[in-house]
């Protein structure tokens, strides 16, 4: 950065050090006091919220026409923001669903699935109206530029500046999807007896003249309308389903669009599995593990993240080394890149973009620090400690949270929705942190982005286990498995007063293995034992080899003292009950004082339709307030600080960056404030919230940091904010020994 400029501010900050001022006082949990949420159906009519002020935050990135507002409003901020996540066009790999039950279905076809794929405009999606350019094009599923050392060139459009490269083999081109059409049998040679009468022919084609190859049953009759779910409510979507829809009608091939909202689309697609294509959108992981998941059997079950019913062998090979058997970080990308090669080869899916552009949220909230990837949604462990919003000085600080759809289950055994998580993540925690910074580098800082929580510190090593109780086969050797020590603090307590200990994650691994259904089912298989050493220490086994075990088992934690009086039903393990701790756990509204030990609830009960209501208790920072949930669309819920959480905040701390002790783990540690926190405030130092240019560079010299707006006024980071800093500059925070006892 500029010498002059950081040599002025160093000089502000001495003076500042200099001041006989107190430091200011840690507060225990969040600064704000409450977390109001708010449920809307809509861009549209969130960004309104956010410009009337009924929200503090939108908890979806602007549209361009939404940024442009933006900027040119008082009481609005934006933050850039790189997604990491994806907008694609679905195709259904399966050979039939519910309403193809006997003859084989057309996208089960993998070179009709590369027709369609060359019928999508990816690029004049992303530069068009309901887009904007704020985007980056994806060709394979891998967000960019977030994690672009796993993008698989040879199969991408452009490189990592965006030059052209021209590597991406279904690129939108009419031309060559009637020529992948006609080559393979889709068009009557008897209408049209060579390619060249079919390419000269005018578009567009008569409806209904795409037809089954050849060695289908219905050989030469019009294909089965292609059943087509896309997005009414959310404009690239929507652009990108009405798109499709034109270029499929002018090649001739039948189709039967469903513009609609989740409600529509997501028991058809997401739970029946009866549609041809979607347009669908994922939030993924910090690590691009999902290939496993998604892409093989391991994701197919009713609700499952792999609704595309892939179920291809070479795919599950390489995913598979790819995670959980990577035995190297080097492996693992190498592996991935192989996944991309075939999932584009194949055309199983069609990527589009994922966001690069700005979140929005209302001038007055300091103390923002949007994770890397994942901005001002879920993952927020630090960013919802450290923000505030007026008023600062008296009266109660409400931070109102807008998000796009209601939850659909706030469940952290079963749900699966973004918008489940903004709550689920604020009530329920895991074993590790994030640093804002580096969620895409794994390990602990300062090299890596993992930073302790739940658990203070952890340990990865290879080990040989032969059964011995607990989830193990007492008759089964394993070998080259994973060996992961987890050591949790001592001061955890659930939101109901009851100790945290190592049988709540134990019981939690449990419920994910015993579920078919349940989100982390597919991770969990592998665990093969769970040993605990005392309260707050435990090791878990897992049948794989690679270094990912450190996360396999990260889930939320629930509580074993409340969930195990949830009666398990016999059919648990086929994942196909719809009782038990499938309900809308843990309920509503009543105390938890009236949950009587012993007493095995019903889903009456639990689902709150006999009366029976109950409340959601996690380890969190928020707790949920009885009574203030109200479903659907308009509804929403309060949280409040939770009293007995173990952490205090420091403010003036930007990076978030956790020091841990040398040796060998068990160690402890600390939060400081120092240089490389005056280096980040430095960088943003002079620079307001009202927008940059795309493309930009987050966190480079000169670019807006949210997470620098310590202090009012705010919207732009200045001397208040370098004062906030200065106050606390040198002081550590949130320390804890290396036998997992809080720092007084």
């Amino acid at each position: 950065m500029n010498t002059v400029k950081m040599l002025a501010i160093a000089t502000s900050l001495l003076m500042v050090l200099m001041m006989t001022v107190p430091f200011a006082l840690a507060v225990k949990g969040p600064l704000s006091d409450h977390l109001q949420y708010k449920f809307y159906d809509g861009q549209n009519a969130l960004f309104s919220a956010l410009l009337s002020g009924d929200i503090d935050v939108m908890a979806w990135p602007l549209t361009k026409a939404q940024y442009q507002t933006a900027i040119t409003t008082t009481n609005v901020t934006v933050a850039p923001y790189f997604e990491n996540g994806d907008y694609e066009i679905s195709f259904n790999n399966n050979a039939t669903d519910p309403s193809h039950t006997v003859d084989r279905k057309a996208t089960n076809y993998t070179q009709f699935r590369q027709a369609l794929a060359c019928l999508i405009d990816k690029d004049g999606l992303i530069n068009g109206p309901a887009v904007g350019g704020f985007a980056t094009r994806m060709d394979t599923s891998i967000s960019r530029p977030n994690l672009e050392d796993w993008v698989d060139l040879s199969v991408s459009k452009y490189d990592a500046l965006g030059n052209p490269i021209n590597n991406y083999p279904w690129d939108y081109n009419e031309t060559h999807a009637l020529e992948i059409l006609w080559t393979n049998g889709w068009y009557s040679h008897t209408t049209y007896p060579t390619l060249a009468s079919l390419l000269a022919t005018p578009l567009p084609l008569p409806a209904n003249s795409v037809v089954y190859p050849p060695g289908h049953p219905r050989a030469g009759q019009a294909i089965d309308k292609l059943v087509f779910y896309y997005r009414s409510d959310h404009g690239g979507r929507k652009a990108a389903g009405e798109n499709l829809v034109a270029e499929m009608n002018r090649l001739g091939i039948p189709n039967d669009p469903r513009p609609g909202t989740s409600a529509l689309i997501n028991p058809a697609v997401y739970d029946n599995r009866d549609y041809d294509v979607v347009t669908n959108g994922w939030s993924f992981g910090t690590y691009p593990t999902h290939f496993y998941g998604f892409y093989t059997p391991a994701g197919i079950y009713e609700g499952g993240n792999n609704f595309y019913m892939i179920d291809d062998a070479n795919m599950t090979e390489h995913a598979t080394k790819e995670y959980p058997f990577a035995e190297s970080g080097a492996m693992s990308v190498a592996e991935a890149k192989a996944c991309q090669q075939i999932m584009v080869k194949e055309a199983m899916l069609c990527p589009l973009y994922c966001n690069a552009g700005f979140m929005g949220y209302r001038t007055g909230a300091v103390g923002m620090a949007p994770v890397r990837g994942f901005a001002l949604e879920t993952s927020l462990e630090y960013s919802l400690l450290n923000a505030k919003v007026a008023p600062y000085t008296s009266g109660a600080m409400t931070i109102k949270y807008g998000t796009l759809n209601p939850p659909v289950s706030i469940n952290p055994i079963f749900s699966s929705w973004v918008w489940d998580y903004e709550v689920i993540d604020r009530i329920f925690n895991g074993p590790m942190g994030t640093n804002p910074y580096k969620p895409f580098t794994p390990l602990k800082t300062p090299a890596g982005g993992n930073t302790p929580w739940m658990a203070y510190d952890w340990n990865f090593q290879l080990s040989t286990f032969t059964g011995g109780g607990g989830l193990g086969n007492s008759s089964i050797t394993y070998t080259n498995m994973a060996n992961v020590t987890y050591w949790f603090r001592h001061d955890i307590t659930w939101q109901d007063g009851v100790p945290f200990t190592v049988d709540d994650f134990n019981y939690t691994i449990y419920l994910n293995k015993i579920y078919g259904n349940s989100w982390g089912q597919a991770d969990m298989a592998f665990v093969v034992n769970f040993i605990k050493i005392d309260d707050y220490t435990c090791s878990v086994y897992l049948a794989m080899p690679s270094f990912w075990a450190l996360y396999t088992a990260g889930y939320n934690i629930v509580p074993q003292h409340i969930f195990k009086y949830i009666a398990v039903p016999a059919d648990a393990p086929g994942g196909t009950s719809l009782t038990g701790h499938n309900g809308e756990w843990p309920g509503k509204d009543a105390l938890a004082a009236e949950i009587l030990p012993g007493a095995p609830f019903t889903f009456a009960q639990l689902t709150g339709s006999d009366g029976g209501k109950y409340t959601w208790v996690g380890v969190g920072m928020w707790k949920y307030v009885p009574g203030t949930y109200v479903a659907g669309v308009g509804g929403g819920m309060v949280l409040e600080p939770y009293q007995g959480f173990w952490m205090k905040i420091t403010q003036g701390d930007i990076d978030m960056m956790y020091k841990w002790e040398t040796g060998p783990a068990p160690q402890g540690g600390t939060y400081s404030i120092g240089l490389t926190d005056l280096v980040l405030l430095a960088n943003a130092y002079g620079t307001s919230g009202n927008g940059h240019a795309v493309p930009f560079k987050i966190g480079g010299p000169g670019v807006w940091e949210p997470a620098c707006d310590l202090a009012p006024p705010s919207g732009t980071v200045g001397l208040s904010d370098l004062v906030t800093l200065a106050l606390n500059y040198g002081k550590n925070w949130g320390g804890i020994t290396d036998s997992g006892v809080a720092v007084p």
